[in-house]
C-alpha cells in the first residue's frame, strides 16, 4: 500500500511529515506538494456468522488507474441504464439488469470527474479542465468546453443544467445541451485542502454542495444565486493539516434536511429551507454520509461505522471492527448497510445494530468511491475501474 498521499495548497509549501495519530488515512489527495504520512496498521478481519449473501449480478471492467491519482469516478444511473467511465477516457452505458454494453465511447484527456448529467447527455470533466458531454443514445460527442481548472465532480441531474465542481472551489452551471456557461459560484478556498470534492446534489430546483471551507451551500439552479450557507465545521488547531475542514464526502438529502460531514469536524443536519443547523455531532469523516428513512450512516476518520438517528443525531449503533481499513461511505441496501475497504472486501452490516452479517470480495483493489444503490441493487466500483452489481439475499 502506498504510504505517500498528497495535498493541494494554494498559498504555502508543505515540508513536514505527519504521524497519523489523529486520523487513520486520507484518500485521493491532489497533485501539487507532498506530505508523507505514516499509516496505522489496518485491523484484521474478524469471524462472523453469515446471515446474508452479497450476490454479484454482473461485473464489467474498463481499466484505468484511479488509485495513484486519488480520483473518484462515479457511475450515473438513468432510466434502466448505468453509465461508467475510467481515467483513460473510456465511457460505456450498460443495462442495469444484465450489465450488457449498449453504448461505448471515448473522450480525450485524463478523466477526473463523472459520469454526471441527465438521461440524454453524459457529462465528464478532465484534469486539464475540459468538460465533455456525449449523447447517451450513441456515444457521439455533443459538445466540449474548457472551464480553466480541473473538474473534480459532476452532478447527476434531471434538468437542462450540467453542474460542475472545480478544484479552485467553484461551482459552474452550464447548458447541458450546448455547454454554454450560464453562471458561476465561487467560495474562497483555504490555504490547504483535501484532494477531491463531494458531488453536488440537485433537488427541487436547488443545488446542495459541500465546499473546502467547511460549508454547505444551497444554490438556485435557475439564477446561480446562493440561497444560504451553513457552516459544518470551523477550522481549529495549530497546523494547516489540523485545520482541514473540507466537506468532500458524499452529502445526502431528504424532503426537509441536508446531511453532511466534514474532515476534522462534525456531522450535521441542516434545514433545506433556511440553512439552519438542526443538530451537530462531533464526528469527523472524509467519505461522507448516507441515509434511510430513520438513520444517518457515516464512516468516521478511524473507520468506525456509525448509525445516527435522523431526528436528533443520537447514536443508534457503532461498528468498530474495521479500524484503519479505509472504508467507503456506507450504502443502504435492503436490510443491510454495505461498506467497501482497501482490500476490495464488501461488508454487510445489520441496519438494526451494526453487527457483521455478510462479506464478499470484488477484487484486491481498494473501494474508495461511494457505492450507489437503487431499491434492489448496489453498484460498487474499485480503483482499477471494475464496476459490479450486487444484491443482498438472506443466507437462510
Amino acid at each position: 500500500m502506498n504510504n505517500k498521499f498528497r495535498l493541494i495548497t494554494t498559498a504555502m509549501l508543505l515540508a513536514f511529515t505527519v504521524s497519523m495519530s489523529a486520523c487513520s488515512y486520507i484518500p485521493w489527495f491532489g497533485d501539487d506538494e507532498e506530505v508523507e504520512i505514516e499509516l496505522r496498521e489496518p485491523t484484521e478481519l474478524s469471524d462472523f456468522i453469515p446471515e446474508v449473501r452479497i450476490e454479484q449480478n454482473w461485473q464489467v471492467s474498463l481499466g484505468g488507474d484511479a488509485e495513484e491519482k486519488f480520483i473518484q469516478l462515479k457511475p450515473h444511473v438513468f432510466d434502466d441504464k448505468i453509465a461508467f467511465t475510467q481515467t483513460g477516457g473510456k465511457v460505456s452505458v450498460h443495462e442495469l439488469d444484465s450489465g450488457r454494453v449498449t453504448v461505448s465511447s471515448k473522450v480525450d484527456g485524463l478523466v477526473s470527474a463523472g459520469v454526471g448529467g441527465n438521461a440524454q447527455y453524459l457529462v465528464l470533466g478532465t484534469h486539464d479542465g475540459v468538460v465533455t458531454a456525449v449523447n447517451s443514445s450513441d456515444g457521439s460527442e455533443a459538445w466540449s468546453t474548457n472551464v480553466a481548472s480541473e473538474v473534480v465532480s459532476v452532478a447527476h441531474t434531471d434538468n437542462d443544467l450540467a453542474i460542475l465542481r472545480t478544484n479552485d472551489n467553484r461551482i459552474l452551471g452550464l447548458s447541458i445541451s450546448t455547454g454554454e456557461k450560464l453562471w458561476t459560484v465561487t467560495q474562497t478556498p483555504p490555504a490547504l485542502t483535501l484532494r477531491g470534492a463531494s458531488v453536488p446534489v440537485v433537488r427541487d430546483g436547488v443545488i446542495y454542495a459541500g465546499m473546502d471551507n467547511g460549508k454547505v451551500i444551497a444554490i438556485s439552479t435557475q439564477s446561480g444565486n446562493v440561497i444560504w450557507e451553513a457552516r459544518v465545521s470551523v477550522p481549529s488547531g495549530r497546523s494547516e493539516l489540523e485545520r482541514l475542514v473540507d466537506v468532500d464526502g458524499q452529502i445526502a438529502i431528504d424532503d426537509n434536511f441536508v446531511y453532511a460531514a466534514s474532515f476534522h469536524g462534525r456531522v450535521v443536519s441542516i434545514n433545506r429551507t433556511n440553512g439552519r443547523i438542526r443538530w451537530a455531532r462531533d464526528l469527523a469523516s472524509i467519505s461522507g454520509v448516507s441515509i434511510d428513512d430513520v438513520l444517518v450512516y457515516v464512516t468516521d476518520k478511524d473507520d468506525n461505522v456509525w448509525a445516527l438517528e435522523k431526528e436528533t443525531g443520537v447514536s443508534s449503533w457503532k461498528q468498530d471492527k474495521f479500524l484503519y481499513r479505509q472504508l467507503s461511505t456506507p450504502v443502504v441496501q435492503d436490510s443491510a448497510v454495505l461498506v467497501g475497504d482497501y482490500q476490495g472486501y464488501i461488508h454487510a452490516l445489520s441496519k438494526q445494530d451494526g453487527r457483521i452479517i455478510g462479506r464478499t470480495n470484488l477484487g484486491k483493489k481498494p473501494i474508495q468511491t461511494s457505492p450507489m444503490s437503487t431499491n434492489t441493487t448496489a453498484y460498487i466500483i474499485d480503483v482499477s475501474g471494475r464496476l459490479a452489481s450486487y444484491s443482498v439475499i438472506s443466507a437462510n
